[in-house]
């Protein structure tokens, strides 16, 4: 020890040391602990915070109301190949769902390690989708906040859907196995919780207005008493699916004056689908041949129509109507023999544009009566179900009539936050501040402590 150093000095020292490095050590603890504290909140709770100015990181207050009165617990199951980019942007959507209900969990599932279960439900795409309420089933093959939203009120609903098929005059049938009928679509309905059932003709009975009517092209002519009752049934307010196909309407007239439709003569031949399906007979419909329409909302699938007709229309009030599906000017309608290799004749056949499918509506006191028709019915068959988005079509086609006001609206929310617009003088402002200003200040700082320290 130098001499005249005060030992009760030394001490001091040594007991300062000392305090500090424990106050360091108990604050390092601390920090540890909240740290890990910090780790099991998040672990534990799932909290979401959204700061954007439009909120679109967040459900939409129409999809926390579906949740909320959500009557059983529902299952989203993904089927999504190992891709990041593909599973990060579904599991955003979805876990924002499981965040606002608890009825509501989210599970990924490979396809290729679960190939059985993938045939066995159907799932065609990478990404599908699969809900599952209360034994009722919905796929999705594409995947937004008001498609997700519009499936959940589907499914939430206690009450029976059915749609009713003419039968008895040659038409497809609903449960038939054949490539004509409609068995594989009325499944995919039924796991939707919409049952398909036939009228009985000998109960003498009209057709009930709580069932939406589906027509497919009949064979052989209707009885008076027949047509009666589809129009007694329309009168009634009764929503109509009208599946047509090229040819003579087999006393369906009636019907088509009160809906102000006419039907193009001849058979719809479309180049596109010559080029894509390699027969001319083939209509082929993408995203530039739908129309704006709820029906249609988010629908982007291609869609094929084989033999199909085109439509016209010209509604009387109170009726209103919609085209749906529009095939362009470089098709035709054939009238004469179909063959392999068909050319238009000037003067005989008809040139495009055509309508191939329309929505009908009128107000029916406070209810909103509708109709759909089609100008093909083999776009739905057994044969060709599983074409493209065929199966999506006849299904959101089937939600609308049946569903009322069923499918939920949610308007696409903007993000003025994203950019930042700066006038000319603050641009150089906040450049020369970056460039020259933060430098300096730093410098100064520096130049400060510098000299403090010196004059000690």
């Amino acid at each position: 020890m130098p001499s005249g150093w005060p030992a009760k000095h030394m001490t001091g020292s040594n007991s300062s040391r000392f305090a500090l490095r424990l106050q360091g050590a108990v604050a390092l603890l601390l920090f540890l602990a909240a740290i890990g504290l910090l780790g099991y909140l998040a672990h534990t709770y799932d909290r979401r915070f959204d700061w954007t100015a439009s909120g679109r990181n967040s459900l939409s207050q129409a999809s926390r109301q579906v949740l909320e009165k959500l009557p059983e617990p529902v299952t989203a199951t993904v089927f999504a190949r190992p891709n990041p980019e593909l599973r990060a942007s579904l599991d955003d959507l979805l876990r924002r769902y499981a965040a606002a209900s608890p009825k509501f969990t989210v599970s990924f599932v490979n396809p290729d390690q679960a190939p059985a279960r993938v045939k066995e439900l159907g799932i065609r795409a990478d990404g599908t989708v699969l809900l599952e309420l209360a034994g009722r089933r919905e796929k999705l093959e594409q995947l937004d906040e008001q498609a997700l939203t519009s499936a959940l009120m589907r499914l939430s609903r206690s009450g029976e859907r059915r749609l009713i098929f003419l039968a008895g005059h040659g038409e497809r049938s609903p449960d038939g196995q054949a490539n004509h009928d409609l068995s594989t679509f009325t499944t995919a309905l039924r796991e939707q919780g919409v049952l398909a059932t036939r009228p009985d003709p000998a109960s003498g009975k009209d057709l009930p207005t709580d069932a939406t009517l589906v027509v497919t092209a009949p064979a052989v002519d209707l009885t008076g008493d027949e047509v009666g009752a589809i129009q007694r049934f329309l009168t009634a307010g009764g929503n109509l699916l009208w599946l047509a196909d090229p040819g003579p309407l087999h006393g369906l007239e009636p019907i088509a004056a009160e809906l102000g439709l006419r039907f193009v003569p001849g058979t719809l031949i479309d180049p596109v689908g010559q080029a894509i399906a390699g027969s001319a007979h083939f209509a082929i419909a993408t995203a530039d041949n739908y129309r704006f329409h709820a029906a249609l909302a988010g629908f982007e699938f291609m869609t094929l129509f084989p033999l199909a007709a085109g439509l016209e229309h010209d509604p009387k009030e109170p009726w209103a109507a919609t085209d749906l599906i529009e095939l362009g000017a470089s098709g035709w309608a054939e009238t004469g023999p179909l063959a392999e290799k068909v050319n238009f004749d000037e003067g005989q056949d008809r040139q495009g544009p055509f309508i191939l499918a329309a929505a009908f509506t009128r107000m029916q006191g406070e209810r909103e009566q509708r109709a759909v028709v089609v100008g093909d019915g083999d776009f739905l068959s057994n044969s060709y179900v599983g074409n493209g988005g065929n199966l999506n079509l006849g299904l959101n086609l089937v939600n609308w009539l049946a569903a009322d006001e069923g499918l939920v609206s949610i308007p696409p929310r903007t993000a003025p936050d994203t950019e930042l617009s700066l006038s000319r003088d603050n641009s150089l402002l906040i450049g020369f501040g970056f460039l020259f200003g933060l430098p300096a200040a730093f410098a100064a700082a520096g130049l400060g402590v510098w000299l403090r320290r010196r004059g000690r």
